[in-house]
């Protein structure tokens, strides 16, 4: 087994794994932080405790038994499908940037599975997975993920000033920092959508969300343990490692 895909796959569980516990303390399904509930909707409660355990058990599967690997990848993206996606589509041009990261997350997702599947698999009973299928939600899943990479990384020009002073101030040079990483966002984006260059865009947008995790994200969430927006994007950002470790490995296999 090529040397990250176990890695990529357990960072993807355990990412999940704290989705689901921030899905208890939230009292609802909060994966891609879709805009609350209609008033009158008075089950979030109830379907965030379902989703949460739910969500666990396929993330301890993706990390421990890979024979529901996939199967427990593609629940996880159908709860997304069905339960974040209309909620940001209805207020889209609000909260766009967290729209698309929703939907990053779906293609995560069948990426992931895409990681477990091979020819002829069986996911469901009597419908058989086949190669070109399996391309296909691979490829599905790079669309997704680059379509939030390349808007994060309009974001980091449109709104540089944000940008700059979410960057920790130990760290230097931060205007500079704030439109280079811009620009990796977006040559990111569009290098997993070309199959020729996926497998290094891949590895180093990896390891790019790698370093933000460990220079931004945990350093954040230190600093301010009950800050909503730092605990979902510790654990978005260890998520996508994952989903950059696995693409990586699986690349080589899907370009043949």
């Amino acid at each position: 087994m090529p040397a990250l895909l176990r890695p990529g796959r357990i960072i993807f569980g355990i990412g999940f794994i704290g989705l689901s516990i921030l899905c208890i303390l939230s009292k609802d399904f909060i994966v891609g932080r879709p805009p609350a509930w209609p008033a009158t909707f008075t089950m979030s409660v109830s379907l965030g405790y379902i989703t949460a355990v739910l969500l666990v058990l396929a993330a301890i599967a993706i990390i421990a038994i890979e024979q529901k690997g996939a199967a427990a990848s593609l629940l996880i993206a159908l709860f997304i499908l069905v339960l974040s996606v209309p909620r940001h589509m209805v207020q889209f041009m609000n909260d766009w940037s967290n729209a698309y990261k929703t939907l990053a997350l779906l293609g995560g997702t069948l990426i992931m599975a895409g990681s477990f599947l091979k020819d002829n698999a069986v996911v469901v009973p009597g419908w058989p997975v086949h190669e070109p299928l399996r391309k296909t939600m691979v490829t599905t899943g790079c669309l997704l993920v680059a379509v939030f990479f390349i808007s994060s990384g309009y974001a980091h020009f449109k709104f540089a000033d944000f940008v700059e002073n979410f960057i920790p101030a130990y760290i230097p040079f931060r205007a500079f920092w704030t439109y280079f990483t811009g620009i990796c966002l977006i040559a990111g984006g569009i290098g997993i959508v070309i199959p020729a260059t996926r497998r290094p865009a891949a590895m180093l947008s990896g390891f790019m969300v790698l370093g933000w995790f460990l220079l931004l994200h945990i350093p954040r969430f230190i600093a301010n343990t009950k800050d909503a927006s730092d605990r979902l994007g510790l654990c978005e950002s260890f998520i996508f490692v994952g989903i950059f470790f696995v693409l990586s490995v699986i690349s080589v296999r899907h370009e043949r």
